[in-house]
């Protein structure tokens, strides 16, 4: 359900639809162009977009989002929408999941033998208290057809399920926020339903929060060692975490503080706080940390940033925050919508969107961040949709979730490049972002942009844009940020400040 509150951020992103400048790293284009995944030519909007790969088929992609089919009377009116692709990306195919009621706040994983489950809010109505549900679909065709095999949470107050999957057992982990009245006077708790043969059946919900965290926006995942690990955020700038260390049939009696902050009046997107999170399943020197992503609100003030704070001890303690997003702090740009995931050799990406690029005009971009070191540093942001695009409306939805295979991240989000939103995908070779033949790690540390190339070198160093195509690695400044990509190509920067966000670095400001 949606959230009256959560309408302040489509008052403060306006409401033009027009593209915007679609530069944004240098001079020079991206890699290879984004791919549209819905084909429908009505336009609708598209928005809240979660991604699933075939374990036995790294090709083999489905992807679950939601449309808004009519947008009177209010409310709108949402049917969910599904694509698959079995070449890596390059093209797909869309199908509207047919039900006779609204359908919102999806998500898909997949299972050993290649089965994909949708877990989706449906309603009749949400001017009504009953016909509410989480609903559970399921795909024995490669996500070719869905059919509805479950229903969780009958006729109860409900908020943002979301589906995960034990990648040993097949364990599926569903979560909602249940909003009905609790003790207290608190109004949101955490709910979890766990299969464990196939969607056949499912236990029934029980409350993993304690009263003294609720909250919403729940994600599950399952851990490296067959733990269960739940995150949620609040209103009040704290995120919470609750475990099973036996495949969910027990949890902790008192949940886990992630992080706090003062968030000040601002509920930021949603209200909640909306975390993601991941865990290291590599067989690298981190594996089982657990990671956890979030985008603030006003902290600093007027400055929402991405954060990634990580767990080596199933959550009992967590690291300092570390800021993902790598523009000037201060410099008012927003940040949201985080993803995290960690792929087999233990490298942590994180992707989100980014309104870094100007300050009179909204536009939206999709970036990643990548760290090698599990998470301590990051390495220089890059952008991975085409351009910086107007926000899409009515309303942007609350998340974009990608996924991991092998050497490929294959990033999915919703942009109005064409006028409405619609769903994009963008897949990225973790070890040449930009495939320009100039590895992001090319001097093998273990580490990328800690031995950038500069003076004329292309091998034996990391790649100076990696981000940006630039095969000769052209560096006049000696900054060890590559032409491509530097917002001040005559005048050492670095650090590439942008504090007033119109594209021209900051040195180069007070040089003129």
């Amino acid at each position: 359900m949606k959230h009256v509150n959560r309408l302040l951020l489509i008052a403060c992103l306006g409401a033009v639809f027009t593209v915007a400048d679609t530069t944004g790293q240098g001079g020079e284009s991206p890699w290879p162009a984004n791919v549209r995944v819905n084909q429908d030519n009505s336009g609708n909007p598209q928005a809240e977009t979660s991604l699933a790969v075939d374990p036995n088929d790294p090709l083999h992609l489905v992807a679950i989002f939601w449309e808004v089919t009519s947008l009177t009377p209010a409310p709108w009116q949402k049917r969910l929408d599904y694509a698959w692709t079995r070449d890596g990306g390059r093209t797909w195919q869309s199908r509207r999941l047919e039900t006779d009621i609204n359908s919102s706040d999806p998500s898909i994983v997949a299972d050993r033998e290649g089965n994909f489950y949708v877990a989706t809010i449906m309603f009749a109505s949400l001017r009504s208290a009953t016909g509410w549900k989480v609903g559970i679909f399921k795909s024995t065709d490669g996500g070719e057809t869905f059919f509805e095999f479950a229903d969780l949470a009958v006729d109860t107050g409900i908020d943002k399920p979301f589906i995960a999957i034990d990648p040993v057992t097949d364990a599926l982990y569903v979560t909602w926020t249940d909003i009905s009245p609790q003790p207290g006077g608190h109004w949101a708790s955490i709910l979890l339903a766990v299969s464990t043969d196939h969607g056949a059946s499912f236990s029934s919900p029980q409350r993993i929060s304690d009263p003294s965290a609720y909250g919403g926006m729940a994600v599950p995942i399952g851990g490296a060692n067959g733990e269960v690990f739940i995150v949620w955020g609040s209103f009040s700038g704290r995120i919470w975490l609750d475990r099973s260390l036996d495949g969910g049939l027990t949890w902790l009696r008192k949940d886990l503080l992630v992080t706090a902050f003062n968030r000040g009046d601002f509920h930021g997107f949603g209200g909640y706080l909306f975390p993601a999170i991941a865990v290291d399943r590599s067989e690298g020197p981190h594996r089982g940390r657990i990671y956890v992503v979030w985008s603030t609100a006003y902290f600093p003030p007027g400055d929402p940033d991405i954060y990634l704070a990580w767990s080596d001890d199933q959550g009992e303690h967590w690291s300092k925050p570390v800021r993902v997003n790598d523009d000037a702090v201060g410099n008012g740009a927003s940040q949201y919508f985080p993803w995290v995931v960690v792929d087999d050799r233990g490298r942590v990406h994180v992707t989100f969107a980014n309104l870094r690029f100007t300050a009179d005009v909204v536009s939206k971009a999709e970036y990643l961040a990548t760290s090698t070191d599990g998470g301590e540093t990051f390495g220089p942001n890059v952008r991975i949709s085409e351009g910086a695009y107007d926000t899409p409306l009515p309303f942007i939805g609350d998340y974009d979730q990608p996924v991991v295979v092998g050497n490929q991240l294959h990033a999915i989000w919703a942009d109005a490049r064409f006028g409405d939103s619609d769903v994009f995908t963008q897949s990225v070779n973790l070890d040449d972002f930009d495939e320009d033949g100039v590895l992001n790690d090319g001097d093998l540390d273990g580490q990328y942009a800690d031995h950038r190339c500069t003076g004329g070198a292309t091998a034996h160093c990391d790649d100076n844009c990696p981000g940006t195509p630039n095969v000769d690695q052209t560096d006049t400044d000696g900054d060890l940020v590559g032409d491509a990509c530097d917002n001040c190509p005559t005048v050492q920067n670095t650090s590439q400040s942008d504090i007033d966000r119109d594209g021209i670095g900051d040195a180069c400001e007070v040089a003129q």
